[in-house]
């Protein structure tokens, strides 16, 4: 027979489970504002009977023994945060991508129509050399002219160039403090996921398992799962993130393809160049995620104290690995997919069709500089193939033994300049046969059949592009006069601006969806809180009812039963 007390035990748990309801609904309210705060309840049970033989039996005496609390949990679904954490990494990569290419394409707004743009340079060397091509008695102030012209065409370039040279360098920087930014999240995640794991101890929520402990993720240390859940976040905004939870209630984070963070233990990156000047930006992460079944143990990663120093290092970024461990490339596209840090692969070393092989054949800022380089190499070829037979060149931008190397093709824009044998005679393109034997005799009688093949070459079609040390060929497909070229330019870039914003615009609103629909499950809603709390007030109002009628009966029992009359 059950107590005559067990009443009183049954609903001083009950006042418990509401308190305790009422507690939470104030803490989810408190916490509606709070970054990664997941909304919690507490699940409550009906108490199991304790009779003697409860196989196929309820024990009336034993019955009603009221509720208990099993535990506060958290509303979260993985499959929403992964979609939400998918959608970020693609919002981010098309948001740089925007930023950089939007400021390459405000760098070459004037190539084509701005009062002193390249375009319109060109048409005043165009009719400066129109000028020159005339019979006139001051020829040598129009040849002085003609020079200043080119000269504006040269400067113009080499801006350009200059202005790309800016954000290259501003791109550098940022993906460098991206991957500072990164290694601050691994090892805040390392460190998290041991405070993680002491609380489920501390906290009771573990049971035995093979080898090691076998914790219960339903409970268990909720705030710390949220700031865990908010690194997670802020990581898929640099490349592709995968999650896993394990048995003792750590996180396992793979970012790029590579375990990143495993217990305590985390990863961390590096910048490194892959090729001499100009370079191509590379990332590696230290650790290559060995997992070993039989042992149920990871490798390659390492704690703060056991970092070591290797030789390569870009700017002010080292490159550090465990002695025993090879740090892993992850600069493909089949390992860092998506996300900042594939954004800033693109756009730094993106070559276009000027990529060499294996090369990143995005359209990068090194796409648009070698378009620049292709319109200063022919420009030069082409100017300069009118005077071969005199041995008298126009414009330069390779080394004095008129080799063009690879790298000096990937500086033309840089080093295109006006070459000293038009330096030192302006008049020279006129008559060249007047150099290098005597420069200095007047111009009796103008030639001006040279001044329109120069001419003949600004209408003139040409493709643009160069051969590589392997024979291949890297030309743009178009064939153009110098100034459609330029205007191919504008439209290419004005072009692929366009279309990387729909497709940022297209992710962003699928982003803003299915963060919707994770708030919708996570978030607080101050409303429906407030109705739970009106709930549990009449819930804890009407056992606190149930407590006073039991006192009643109990005190009727006590003080009332045996007195006559009573």
């Amino acid at each position: 027979m059950a107590s005559s007390f067990m009443g009183l035990y049954v609903q001083r748990e009950a006042l418990v489970s509401a308190q305790k309801a009422l507690d939470i609904t104030g803490s989810n309210i408190s916490n509606s504002t709070t970054e990664g705060y997941s909304r919690q309840r507490v699940d409550v049970c009906s108490v199991q009977n304790n009779g003697y033989n409860l196989f196929y039996n309820t024990s009336v005496s034993m019955g009603g023994q009221g509720v208990d609390n099993v535990g506060i949990t958290q509303y979260r679904d993985a499959l929403i945060d992964d979609k939400v954490r998918g959608y970020t990494t693609s919002v981010n990569e098309y948001s740089q991508k925007k930023t950089v290419m939007s400021e390459v394409e405000t760098a070459l707004d004037n190539i084509e129509a701005a009062e002193n743009g390249f375009a319109v340079n060109l048409a005043k060397f165009k009719e400066a050399l129109q000028s020159f091509s005339s019979d006139n008695s001051d020829r040598q102030e129009i040849a002085n002219v003609t020079i200043q012209a080119a000269q504006s065409v040269v400067q113009q370039l080499n801006y350009m160039n200059a202005r790309i040279d800016d954000i290259s360098q501003q791109t550098l920087e940022d993906a460098n403090t991206t991957v500072g930014e990164i290694n601050t999240l691994l090892r805040a995640m390392g460190e998290l996921n041991e405070k993680i794991t002491t609380s489920y101890v501390s906290m009771g929520y573990i049971s035995a398992g093979k080898g090691n402990y076998i914790v219960d993720n339903d409970y268990g240390p909720l705030e710390l799962k949220d700031m865990m859940h908010v690194y997670i976040d802020k990581l898929s905004q640099y490349g592709n993130v995968n999650v896993e939870e394990q048995t003792n209630g750590s996180f396992t984070v793979s970012f790029a393809g590579q375990i990143v963070v495993h217990n305590e233990k985390f990863a961390q990156m590096a910048m490194t160049s892959v090729n001499p000047a100009p370079f191509d930006m590379g990332f590696c992460i230290t650790n290559a995620g060995n997992y070993d079944k039989d042992t149920d143990t990871y490798s390659g990663l390492m704690n703060s104290d056991q970092w070591v120093k290797i030789g390569q290092q870009l700017g002010s970024t080292e490159v550090y690995v465990r002695d025993d461990v090879n740090a892993v490339d992850v600069t493909g596209t089949d390992l860092l997919k998506s996300g900042t840090l594939r954004a800033y692969l693109d756009v730094y070393n993106g070559d276009g069709i000027y990529a060499v092989e294996g090369g990143n054949t995005y359209q990068g800022i090194e796409y648009y500089r070698d378009m620049l380089n292709s319109l200063a190499k022919t420009m030069t070829e082409e100017f300069n193939a009118v005077y071969e037979d005199f041995g008298f060149t126009v414009f330069t931008f390779e080394n004095e033994d008129g080799n063009i190397t690879e790298d000096e093709f990937h500086n033309a824009a840089r080093n295109f300049r006006i070459s000293q044998d038009w330096l030192d005679n302006p008049s020279v393109i006129a008559q060249p046969e007047q150099h290098p034997n005597n420069p200095e005799d007047p111009m009796d009688e103008l030639n001006n059949d040279y001044i329109n093949k120069m001419l003949g070459v600004i209408q003139a079609s040409f493709k643009y592009g160069y051969t590589d040390a392997d024979g291949k060929d890297h030309f743009d497909p178009l064939a153009v006069t110098f100034e459609n070229f330029v205007a191919h330019i504008s439209d290419n870039l004005g072009t692929q601006v366009e279309s990387n914003n729909k497709i940022l615009n297209t992710t962003e609103i699928m982003l803003e969806s299915s963060i919707t629909t994770r708030d919708e499950i996570m978030g607080v809603s101050i409303y429906e809180e407030g109705i739970n709390m009106m709930n549990y007030q009449k819930w804890y109002n009407a056992i606190a009812r149930m407590v006073t009628t039991l006192d009643e009966a109990l005190d009727k029992i006590i003080n009332g039963m045996g007195i006559v009359g009573l």
